[in-house]
């Protein structure tokens, strides 16, 4: 699920490296009002998505972040946090942050692979000893950033 256009995404993307939307205007040769209106939908267009899966998963919101496609929530079924995230590396994830068995999961490279990814992305520095470890402390540290009330659970993270 992709919820951009790809000018929208060029939009989304310079917007989340920390550009105006003047210098967003200059960098893709359009005017300001354009780029203005663009971001509006593209927060409506983010937000919208990351309530929409929230809901799908039967999750409470606990608070949505459309500029850095971060949705914050936790799921009531399994009494745990939950991140819902959009990247342009893998569209919209939904990550279940307990301490989990990603040793005994047989999807625990992929999703090592989708968070370095989201890692790079974001722009979070990962050390050599990062880039071996469980999903689980990768998801923390990746998302603890984001993260408003995060710090009551962010011990107790997992991602697969």
């Amino acid at each position: 699920m992709f919820p951009l256009t790809p000018k929208q995404l060029v939009i989304w993307r310079l917007r989340r490296r920390g550009l105006r939307q003047s210098e967003i205007a200059r960098e893709i040769g359009a005017l300001r009002q354009e780029v203005n209106r663009a971001v509006l939908a593209i927060d409506s267009k983010v937000e919208r998505t990351l309530i929409e899966i929230a809901h799908m998963n039967k999750l409470n919101i606990l608070h949505v972040d459309p500029v850095n496609g971060i949705l914050e929530a936790y799921s009531p079924s399994y009494k745990i946090p939950v991140v819902i995230s959009f990247s342009e590396a893998n569209g919209v994830q939904t990550w279940y942050l307990y301490e989990g068995r990603c040793g005994e999961c047989e999807r625990a490279n992929r999703c090592r692979e989708m968070l370095i990814a989201e890692a790079r992305e974001r722009e979070v520095d990962l050390t050599e000893e990062d880039l071996k470890a469980a999903p689980t402390h990768l998801a923390k540290k990746i998302f603890a950033r984001y993260l408003r009330i995060g710090g009551n659970y962010l011990g107790q993270e997992k991602s697969c």
